[in-house]
């Protein structure tokens, strides 16, 4: 019988299906609910960055007679800094008390400023481990690609630096050399990388004339560009991959750990299907086991990464001049 337990950060995990930072995962009742349908962990909602520095910026700004001393600032400071992230601690606590896997802290993480200082907080409430979303604006022309990554790598250093905590980092897809980035990560600390991360992105409605949200869930198809690079890099690196974006069923979760993920993160499916979606999938992958012979997770895990696939350059190839070449109107 297929046992489909696998680790991920040194964590134990029953199911390589991982709930991803979402309003899913925002209240304890909620991941008790997604525990006892089979995810394998899950990664709570994330805690904003500019949550914790606004906040702080927002009572620093208020005045007074005691605003311009220095040590009174630093109390200020400290204090917002604690109260933003109150209710972050307790729902890290009320989620270990409420459901027997892995709970993960999540921060959304835009720049490398001194906000690193509350990682000891989220190890104290108990986090089994802390995930890094993030996205470092690329959108000023004067900063080279070599500063944004340099600037994504000093957050992970300066998070090394405060906690002990187990560190992943989710990351999107649109850098430059994605593989130079993955092992820039590594390097710096990062125990395991999550491929990709989905970012908001804006569209127009053109019969109001304003702005809008484009498509909030993922769709089965997206999971493609992650299965790539997962397959490219996941034999090339010391710490595991983690597939994410697109992933909708079982035969997807297959698909990245023949790749070489080590497991998956998931969310649109859970919000579009329900809960019952995780238990979908651990059945589908477990079926597959059974029907290839296949005992463990670890036992297949890369047998189709770039070292172990019959046609490795398929891989790479990113035109359509087979499929489309010989095309006609």
């Amino acid at each position: 019988m297929a046992n489909t337990h696998t680790t991920f950060l040194g964590l134990d995990l029953a199911s390589p299906v991982i709930v991803g930072s979402s309003g899913l995962t925002g209240r304890a009742d909620r991941i008790a609910e997604l525990a006892q349908a089979g995810a394998g962990a899950v990664v709570l909602k994330s805690l904003f960055e500019e949550q914790i520095l606004a906040s702080i910026a927002r009572e620093s700004g208020r005045g007074g007679i005691v605003y311009g001393h220095g040590d009174i600032d630093e109390f200020v400071t400290f204090y917002e800094r604690k109260h933003s992230i109150d209710s972050y601690i307790n729902l890290i606590r009320d989620s270990k008390k409420a459901a027997s896997i892995p709970v993960i802290a999540s921060i959304n993480a835009v720049s490398d400023s001194e906000w690193q200082k509350i990682c000891v907080d989220l190890a104290e409430a108990g986090a089994d481990a802390l995930q890094l979303n993030m996205f470092i604006p690329p959108f000023a022309s004067d900063r080279s690609a070599d500063q944004l990554e340099e600037m994504y790598y000093s957050v992970v250093r300066k998070v090394k630096a405060a906690t002990s905590l187990p560190v992943a980092v989710k990351i999107g897809p649109h850098f430059t050399n994605i593989g130079r980035v993955v092992a820039g990560l590594e390097e710096a600390g990062a125990q395991a990388v999550v491929l990709f991360n989905r970012y908001y992105s804006p569209d127009f409605d053109v019969k109001k004339l304003t702005m809008k949200m484009a498509s909030f869930y993922s769709n089965p198809g997206e999971y493609s560009q992650g299965l790539r690079w997962t397959a490219l890099m996941s034999q090339s690196i010391d710490i595991p991959i983690i597939g994410a974006t697109g992933i909708h069923d079982g035969e997807t979760v297959v698909k990245m750990i023949l790749a070489g993920a080590s497991a998956v993160e998931v969310v649109s499916a859970v919000y579009q299907y329900g809960a019952e979606r995780i238990a979908a999938m651990n059945t589908e992958v477990a079926a597959w086991m059974d029907a290839n012979s296949v005992a463990t997770i670890e036992a297949f895990r890369g047998q189709m990464a770039r070292e172990n696939c019959a046609n490795p350059t398929a891989l790479e190839r990113v035109q359509y001049m087979k499929h489309y070449g010989d095309a006609e109107a």
